[in-house]
């Protein structure tokens, strides 16, 4: 019988360590053991502050801990990611070159955008988003992340420093400034909450899995409001005798109701519903998922790079192009209708759109069509290679027109891919014109007309008014106005 194939995954959080160990199955994967240590990493060390001494050592040696009982299970891999205190801490080197040295574990520190996506991932395996927008609340201890989605994307993604343990330390005994002054701090998100809508709110975290025991169901804001009342009027031993809170939990719980009930009364939300999976599970799932698509994928995907490795393109514009592009894809599948096998060739065609600049810098778009369509790439049928160079070919410049030699090869329907995968390309290529990712993603509203929101990591009025320009070509394929808006 083979040995089941195992990952672990620890999640350093502010407040607490988490592992969790997996085994990947088929479909999903199966939970074999779990560890937690309250480390409380971010104590006295938020807004700026190093990590102490002290809680380094807790973090190691919590570290080594979990890496041995993972290694105990012979896991694959080990995954560790770190987030909120160890992202802001300015000895933050330090901290995982000891973690690394006494375990073994290399921890990588990750954004607030891919904490977010985790956190996506662990909540859609665990609860059915169903047809409509969710908004998913993760309450840390040093930050909240908020994240808008649906089941198959994330519209919207923020990560505002209202953790628990950070606002605890900040505010003491003085609950209600807490709870105000979270309120002030989630403008933006208000904003973004009644521009996109929203259908239901779930809740994922220790603290609100903490808050939820204390509650009978349904987790609604009255039952909150009237939790917080009796919590708030306690110390923190009266919290552990009488409510059974874990003492290092018992420091920290008031400040995080304060700042759930914030949240759910500034942006209107009546009930709420718990998550128990967390950025753990998501991190499992989102390894098990890559995993899966190396496989299957490995031979067309070597060779479209090797592809790109020789024209000497710029690699990591063509990535984000084809993550940009992807994003569209994904979100307009109600206005194109096209298969998912069509994203795969987008994506490649995003990959390899600027090889033709190595033969040379004017009209390389038709010359990326040439070296495209008679690169033997393995793995791919003529058909598709005949796709992926049109798409690529169409990238700027001239659209789709009879007289062009090219498209005599192509079928109508796949004339038609071409036309559909070309429109969202140059989209997703103007986004980013200046090859500095100024845009790290987009979110697409179709109601009636179609509605770009760009988040930009940095100034990105040029990408913009590119993307504008280059839309009017989706505009009359789809025939729909198109708009754009930046968030």
């Amino acid at each position: 019988m083979p040995t089941p194939r195992r990952i672990a995954a620890i999640d350093v959080g502010t407040n607490s360590i988490h592992m969790i160990v997996a085994e990947l199955q088929r479909r999903g994967h199966r939970v074999v053991d779990k560890e937690k240590e309250m480390v409380q990493l971010g104590l006295s060390s938020l807004d700026g502050a190093p990590l102490s001494e002290d809680a380094i050592q807790r973090g190691v040696a919590a570290i080594t801990h979990m890496a041995e009982v993972a290694r105990g299970w012979e896991v694959e891999e080990i995954i560790a990611v770190a987030t909120s205190a160890v992202r802001e801490a300015p000895n933050r080197r330090e901290f995982l070159r000891r973690v690394k040295e006494a375990s073994g574990v290399k921890v990588r520190v990750i954004s607030g955008e891919e904490e977010a996506d985790y956190i996506y991932r662990a909540i859609r395996s665990a609860i059915d988003l169903g047809g409509g927008t969710s908004l998913c609340v993760d309450i840390g201890g040093g930050s909240v992340e908020f994240i808008i989605a649906t089941a198959s994307e994330i519209y919207y993604t923020a990560s505002e420093p209202l953790g628990s343990l950070r606002l605890a330390e900040r505010f003491r005994e003085d609950v209600e400034g807490c709870r105000r002054f979270a309120a002030g701090q989630l403008r933006k998100v208000h904003k973004q909450v009644r521009q996109l809508g929203i259908d239901q709110c779930i809740g994922t975290s220790g603290t609100i899995q903490a808050l939820a025991s204390l509650i009978t169901p349904p987790f609604t804001r009255d039952a909150l409001e009237e939790l917080f009342g009796r919590l708030a009027g306690t110390t923190e031993k009266e919290r552990v005798e009488r409510f059974g809170i874990e003492p290092k939990r018992a420091a920290t719980i008031v400040a995080g109701a304060a700042v759930l009930l914030a949240i759910m009364e500034t942006l209107s939300i009546d009930s709420l519903i718990v998550c128990p999976a967390a950025i753990r599970e998501g991190i499992i799932i989102a390894q098990a998922s890559a995993k899966t698509d190396r496989t299957a994928n490995a031979l067309r995907r070597t060779s479209v790079l090797a592809l790109a490795q020789r024209s000497d393109c710029d690699r990591r514009h063509a990535r984000h192009v084809a993550h940009l592009a992807s994003r569209i894809f994904d979100q307009t599948t109600r206005l194109h209708a096209l298969p998912s096998t069509a994203k795969e060739l987008l994506e490649h065609a995003a990959m390899l759109h600027e090889v033709g600049m190595h033969v040379s810098d004017r009209g390389y778009h038709k010359h990326s069509y040439y070296l495209i369509r008679h690169a033997a790439l393995r793995g791919f049928s003529d058909d598709e290679l005949a796709v992926i160079a049109n798409v690529a070919r169409y990238h700027r410049k001239s659209e789709p027109d009879d007289d062009h030699e090219n498209l005599a090869e192509l079928t109508a329907a796949q004339r038609g891919d071409v036309e559909k995968l070309a429109a969202i390309l140059r989209i997703a290529e103007a986004l980013d014109r200046s090859h500095r990712q100024a845009v790290r993603d987009v979110a697409v509203r179709l109601n009636g007309n179609v509605k770009f929101f760009v988040r930009a990591r940095s100034k990105a009025s040029v990408e913009i008014a590119a993307a504008a320009k280059r839309a009017r070509y989706f505009a009359s394929l789809f025939e729909k106005k198109v708009q754009f808006e930046e968030v």
